[in-house]
């Protein structure tokens, strides 16, 4: 068909082309309508770029070792996939909320306030998270390294109790996380600290018991040597034990600090206006199908009119490929003994030779 001829059909059935358009436009904003309002509670995070929880960084630089100053793991990006983690939306499924509605106050968790379907408990639940999973909205900002936290649910309150809920047990894990590293770090401290002061126990002896046996070793060169040594010895050990000490009162220091990682800069609120239905978007979006659809119905039926009155060969062999395709589709079976027939047309023509051939 060429562009002109397209361009009659097309005009030809505007009427069903407008139609098209009319009725998917209606239906569309009949449902986007009936759809029921939801609440969006929008907060702000940023993570608080902590030092390493003991001084082992100074140990590290006397040996002449540079250690990362920050915590590489707890990036904002850490931050915004931790909100959506299974067990962070879990801890927010199990919890109980309670929020005014117009029938009255609603008591439950998710759970229940989602009425999740599932023939066990633990699927109920799983289908609970899935679909907070698809409410909450975590997104950082590269240049600044804030956390944009987005809930979208059926009540205002509702999304800015679970919101809430979500930063509390954000702060939760990394209280829980940090104080974990710090008692770990204070075990291994203490463990390091009693050696080393018994390397320095014993440097000492050793020192003293050179200037005990060695009272004028200044005068001989070897001796003088051997002093300096030890000495060097003692102090090497007295800075590790120092630094040491100050890492081991640090660690218990952070094993019990309770402060949270996270600053909230834009606590959420409820919101007092519903999300936008988006009316107009899907109204636009709808009439562009509405019009290719009504394209489509249009060809098909010019083609289904020629058809009848035009007989061509093209028309005549898609009818008939039409009726085996369908024929395909009815009987699988039919394209697999074809398939069958043509890789082994030997075996075939033996078959139908001794059928064909004259019983004696």
């Amino acid at each position: 068909m060429s562009l002109l001829a397209i361009a009659n059909v097309l005009l030809r059935y505007r009427g069903l082309i407008a139609g098209t358009v009319v009725g998917l436009t209606l239906v569309v904003a009949v449902v986007t309508l009936l759809l029921p309002r939801t609440y969006t509670a929008h907060a702000t995070l940023t993570p608080q770029s902590r030092r390493p929880t003991t001084s082992l960084s100074g140990l590290a630089s006397q040996f002449g070792l540079a250690l990362p100053l920050g915590d590489v793991a707890q990036s904002p990006a850490f931050y915004a996939d931790l909100l959506k983690s299974y067990h962070i939306l879990g801890a927010v499924v199990d919890t109980k909320f309670e929020y005014p509605t117009e029938a009255g106050v609603v008591r439950g968790t998710l759970v229940d306030i989602y009425k999740s379907k599932g023939a066990t408990p633990a699927l109920r639940r799983d289908a609970a998270i899935r679909r907070l999973d698809e409410s909450v909205e975590a997104t950082t900002v590269q240049k600044t390294g804030v956390i944009d936290l987005a809930v979208t649910t059926r009540n205002a309150v509702l999304a800015l109790q679970v919101s809430t809920r979500l930063i509390e047990l954000l702060n939760l894990f990394n209280l829980e996380s940090r104080q974990t590293q710090a008692g770990a770090e204070r075990r291994f401290t203490e463990q390091r600290l009693g050696e080393v002061k018994s390397d320095l126990r014993a440097a000492e002896d050793q020192l003293q018991h050179f200037l005990q046996r060695n009272r004028e070793y200044r005068n001989a060169p070897e001796l003088n040597f051997q002093q300096e040594r030890l000495q060097r010895q003692v102090q090497l050990e007295q800075q590790l034990y120092t630094t040491l000490s100050q890492s081991f009162e640090q660690a218990k220091i952070e094993e019990v600090r309770d402060t949270p990682v996270i600053t909230v800069v834009e606590p959420p609120e409820a919101p007092v206006r519903p999300d936008p239905r988006g009316l107009v978007r899907n109204a636009f979006l709808t009439i562009i199908l509405g019009l290719l659809v009504g394209m489509a119905l249009a060809i098909g039926r010019a083609y289904a009119v020629n058809a009848r009155s035009l007989r061509t060969q093209e028309v005549t062999e898609f009818d008939r490929l039409r009726r085996e395709t369908l024929a395909d589709l009815l009987r699988p079976w039919r394209p697999l003994r074809r398939a069958f027939r043509r890789s082994n047309p030997s075996g075939s023509g033996h078959s139908d030779t001794s059928i064909a051939s004259p019983r004696p």
